[in-house]
C-alpha cells in the first residue's frame, strides 16, 4: 500500500539547537534562491544555466553542511543509544 497510516511512523526527535540550526539552513537557501534568481534576470537570455550555476554552486555545500551540522548537534545520549 502506498499510503500508511501516519501514527506508525517513528517521531523525530529534535533538540532546540537542531531546531534553530534547521530554520538557519532554511533561512540561507532562500536567500541563495533570492540571490541567484536576482543574478539570473540580469542575463534573460541565459536565464535557466545561470540559475542553475549560480544556485546549485551554493546550495550544495549549504545542504551537505546542514546536513552534517544537523548530525553534529544531536543530543550526546541519542547518539550513544544507536
Amino acid at each position: 500500500m502506498i499510503l500508511r497510516d501516519d501514527s506508525e511512523a517513528p517521531r523525530i526527535q529534535m533538540n532546540g539547537r537542531q531546531k534553530l540550526f534547521i530554520l538557519a539552513i532554511d533561512l540561507a537557501i532562500i536567500s541563495e534562491l533570492c540571490i541567484a534568481m536576482s543574478v539570473a534576470t540580469a542575463n534573460p537570455d541565459n536565464f535557466t544555466p545561470a540559475f542553475m550555476k549560480i544556485f546549485f554552486a551554493m546550495f550544495l555545500p549549504t545542504l551537505v553542511a546542514g546536513f552534517l551540522g544537523h548530525r553534529k548537534l544531536r543530543d550526546r545520549t541519542e547518539s550513544a543509544r544507536s
